[in-house]
């Protein structure tokens, strides 16, 4: 019988003699009234197809660069943007890569609402010094998404990631460069999936990562257009599987390709997978993926040997093989979490989850813990729990089926109980979810991931915060009580932070991305919410004072005007014939006003904003100038009206 547990402020120091399925009266919880279900998306976006027309909100606040947590000195910067808002539908790809003088970072980006035709790859790079201007164009000439980037051996930057053309046949798409030198070459990786029909089957919602000795070799695992998101066509079943996972690696820095499939993870085990439940790792010759199921095990797939052998390991058991929805699950091997006496739940993973493998070989993987159900027999649905509040971890010596609780939401007040709003906002998964994997050159251990907050709301639903755990003893403790809070709301009233992702290899700092805005919950997917613009964040956080992970103080922009530096102040669209938005990426108060070629001023406010959208409309044909002045300093951009 599976027990898994509702964690709150109060945990245990997990150990491998420790991991174990735990009782749910062991920790705080949420109120049974809130542990109440929600359906399951069945099909997971990967073409932007979930669009809910609504307009932008453009109220933003200043922008602050550094903040101060006692001895902890967090470097922050907005590094791009992006109005398509769902970066993963469950695990986070590796979207950082490098370190110290040479750190990139990659993000899914559109600039454009509607259909998000111009919806990409958004990059940037940081020299040591000074990141890149925020991007305003895709990296690729066709419709994407989903990069994972990686630094090879060579010198060359990858980033991989699946077309979003609506053909479900197309091939991944990977674009290589110079680290750094955006000299950016184009090409697709070759598929092997053929249907009975002789068709060649596209590749969805890639993971890549480098391993060999000169950190030549590409490891990628991706899933094979699944039914639904082929428009429902029956040919788009691989192998028996709808959503088979492919294993691809090349051996010559992605010139050349190959392809595996695994008989432990065939049609007679797993009837598919579904897109970014899955991630992947590799150094030197050690390999190893996880794939993180909601109704069928969760498993590990670990390879000493550089992908040629390879060997299964069970992290969650789950009680019926090749389940089917609405087959009805067995009361007798379920657990009773929302109190009305029936024992129809059952513990398994909520889809997010990450792998890493450290300095000296040992593999460790991290997931979000969740519960399912599945009593409406007749609804072709089954239904997850979002108040489920676990972060678990596993490691290769661990018994199979066995995994120790290393975070969670936070229970600030101590009272032992989640006091969250009944209203929570949809990711997917659970209270603690969609975590990150790095480690030092010591074997030292670091996993971000987001976290609901009992202390923030908007009035409708809480918000989350990104937070990060460490362990120094290789994953035999954690600092699971002391947990540090990366994105405080200090300077700003209710920021949310979610889809975390850091670099894996960490030298002083941990280099993290991710992505905030001033509402819980998406809009492409989810809650469905109104557009808005999300800014994609940039933290450096020194390694060795993590432990100084309170009293929070800033460094304030006080007043002083700052002169304007490249990339601070961008228009978009430009040309424009109806809207343009102003990004003004540097804290404090802004006079703005458009003038004309002959000096006339045609508009003026004053905005504290990051972005400003403002009507061109009533402006006729020509050239204008937009000019923001801030104490003795300003700049001007030219703007095209059309």
């Amino acid at each position: 019988m599976k027990h898994f547990v509702f964690l709150a402020l109060a945990f245990g120091m997990a150990a491998p003699s420790m991991a174990q399925k735990h009782k749910l009266e062991q920790t705080p919880q949420i109120p049974e009234s809130s542990r109440t279900s929600t359906l399951r998306a069945l099909h997971n976006a990967h073409d932007g197809s979930e669009r809910p027309m609504a307009p932008i909100n453009s109220t933003y606040t200043s922008e602050t660069t550094h903040e101060v947590i006692r001895e902890l000195v967090i470097e922050r910067q907005v590094i791009g943007i992006t109005q398509y808002d769902l970066q993963s539908n469950a695990s986070i790809d590796d979207r950082m890569a490098g370190s110290g003088d040479a750190v990139s970072a990659a993000w899914t980006q559109s600039l454009e609402t509607g259909a998000f035709d111009d919806r990409g790859t958004g990059y940037n790079f940081y020299d040591g010094e000074l990141w890149g201007e925020q991007p305003l164009e895709r990296l690729e000439d066709v419709r994407v998404g989903w990069p994972s980037i990686l630094h090879m051996g060579n010198g060359t930057e990858v980033v991989i990631t699946h077309e979003a053309s609506g053909d479900f046949t197309a091939p991944l798409v990977m674009m290589t460069s110079p680290a750094g030198q955006e000299q950016w070459l184009q090409s697709t990786i070759p598929g092997g999936a053929i249907n009975d029909l002789g068709t060649p089957l596209g590749n969805l919602w890639p993971r890549a990562a480098v391993g060999g000795i000169n950190d030549e070799i590409i490891h990628l695992i991706c899933v094979t257009t699944p039914v639904g998101n082929a428009g429902d066509d029956p040919n788009a079943v691989y192998q028996g599987q709808d959503g088979a996972l492919l294993y691809y690696r090349s051996f010559d820095y992605g010139s050349n390709w190959e392809m595996m499939t695994f008989p432990e993870i065939d049609s007679t085990q797993f009837g598919g997978f579904s897109g970014d439940a899955y991630a992947i790792h590799a150094r030197d010759g050690v390999v190893a993926f996880a794939v993180f199921n909601n109704l069928a095990d969760s498993f590990v797939m670990v390879s000493e040997d550089a992908g040629d052998n390879w060997e299964y390991h069970t992290l969650v058991d789950f009680p019926v093989d090749l389940y089917q929805i609405d087959s009805g699950l067995p009361d007798s091997l379920g657990v009773d979490i929302d109190g009305d006496g029936l024992t129809q739940e059952f513990f398994t993973s909520d889809g997010s989850g990450d792998i890493h493998v450290d300095v000296n070989g040992t593999v460790h993987c991290t997931f979000g813990g969740m519960f399912v159900a599945d009593t409406d027999t007749i609804d072709t649905q089954y239904s997850f729990f979002p108040g489920t509040n676990l972060l678990e971890y596993w490691r290769p010596d661990f018994d199979e089926d066995s995994t120790a609780t290393i975070a969670g939401a936070l229970d600030y007040d101590g009272n032992g109980t989640l006091d969250i709003l009944d209203d929570i906002a949809d990711y997917g998964g659970g209270l603690a979810s969609i975590p990150s994997i790095a480690s030092d050159e010591d074997g030292h251990l670091f996993v971000s991931y987001s976290a609901v907050m009992e202390t923030h709301d908007s009035g409708l639903q809480n918000f989350r915060h990104v937070f990060v755990v460490n362990s120094e003893d290789a994953g035999d403790s954690w600092n699971t009580d002391t947990p540090c809070d990366l994105t405080p709301d200090v300077d700003f009233d209710l920021y949310e932070a979610v889809f975390a992702s850091m670099s894996p290899d960490v030298e002083e700092h941990l280099e993290i991305v991710y992505q905030r805005d001033f509402e819980p919950g998406l809009h492409v997917r989810g809650d469905l919410d109104p557009v808005d613009l999300n800014e994609m964040v940039h933290l450096r956080v020194p390694k060795l004072d993590l432990d100084e992970c309170s009293d929070i103080d800033f460094e304030d922009w006080v007043g002083i005007a700052e002169g304007f530096k490249p990339g601070q102040v961008q228009l978009y669209p430009n040309p424009s014939s109806a809207w343009a938005e102003l990004i003004i990426d540097r804290p404090g108060a802004h006079d703005v006003r458009v003038l004309d070629v002959e000096g006339r001023q045609h508009m003026s406010w004053t905005t504290t904003g990051i972005v400003e959208k403002f009507d061109v409309r009533t402006l006729p044909a020509g050239m204008y100038f937009v000019e923001l002045a801030q104490g003795a300093q300003r700049t001007i951009v030219r703007l095209a009206v059309q």
